[in-house]
């Protein structure tokens, strides 16, 4: 959401005036600095959700959906606010971002035109879109600073699964198996693969931080988790409409791809999350252990 990464960015300048950080801050400094932002922005998206919740919904179970883009638009606002602080790229993954460039654009093309995949009230106006818009923004900005502004500090050599090979399988299930909900073959499509891509966007910056074991810094664990969350509030708004996906007479194979692509994506986060539930409930940094290869 284009307000809150406003709202986000106004109130850590404030922190950061406060504090008085420089370059030449202690470590302890920026790490307070670095805790205090994750704080700020969870405080301000958590406002900036109330007010969407009273003035620009009709509180209809499809704002859940609304929630996920959210969400998701938070967690990657995580990652803008670690490179900026931290002055480091290291630990992102490059093709995850790519992935949902690729997501966000694929997704737009489809819910700025049509409306058979947005939510039902009146989030689905706009602050659905907002939030996508907002989304493919910070990731353009991610994207950017690893190949220009970073870039001596991106670890190619543990960001090396293979993601792109899965593109033209996403592509071509997408365009023999689709809904109709936008009563178009080729928005119906563009979104389905938006939905394809979401499915493994998420795999190169698990395998990178597979890789690297050890200690996984909280902004980019945060990042991973609220793109989990993300991913759960969808498929539960989902669960409850797959059934719509197409006709009632004719098989819904449409239907249950989308609910197997977020059980999926929801599976292969699961051991992340046992260790970022692990290190909240003992207050402590989140490690992984080292994967052998």
């Amino acid at each position: 959401m284009s307000v809150i990464v406003s709202a986000i960015d106004l109130v850590l300048d404030r922190v950061r005036s406060k504090q008085g950080l420089d370059r030449g801050a202690s470590l302890c400094s920026v790490k307070q600095s670095e805790r205090a932002a994750t704080y700020t922005a969870y405080a301000v998206f958590a406002l900036c959700a109330i007010v969407v919740l009273m003035q620009f919904t009709d509180h209809d179970f499809s704002l859940v959906l609304t929630a996920s883009s959210g969400v998701q638009c938070l967690g990657l606002y995580c990652l803008s606010v670690k490179v900026r602080s931290q002055r480091t790229v290291d630990g992102l993954s490059l093709k995850t971002l790519e992935m949902y460039a690729l997501v966000f654009t694929f997704r737009l093309s489809s819910t700025m035109v049509k409306n058979g995949y947005l939510p039902v009230d009146r989030s689905g106006d706009w602050v659905y879109q907002v939030s996508d818009i907002g989304s493919l923004f910070i990731t353009m900005h991610l994207l950017f600073m690893i190949h220009k502004t970073y870039r001596q500090t991106y670890d190619s050599a543990h960001d090396s699964l293979p993601v792109y090979n899965f593109l033209p399988a996403c592509v071509l299930l997408a365009i023999f198996v689709h809904g109709d909900l936008n009563d178009s073959p080729f928005f119906d499509i563009m979104w389905t693969i938006g939905l394809h891509i979401d499915t493994v966007a998420l795999l190169p910056q698990l395998w990178m931080l597979t890789k690297m074991g050890g200690e996984v810094d909280a902004f980019t664990s945060h990042f991973v988790a609220a793109m989990v969350v993300s991913r759960a509030l969808s498929f539960t708004f989902w669960f409850y409409g797959y059934e719509e996906i197409t006709p009632a007479d004719q098989f819904n194979g449409a239907g249950y791809i989308i609910m197997f692509a977020h059980l999926f994506q929801l599976l292969l986060a699961g051991d992340f999350m046992y260790y970022y539930a692990k290190a909240l409930v003992r207050q402590t940094k989140m490690q992984l252990p080292v994967m052998e290869i």
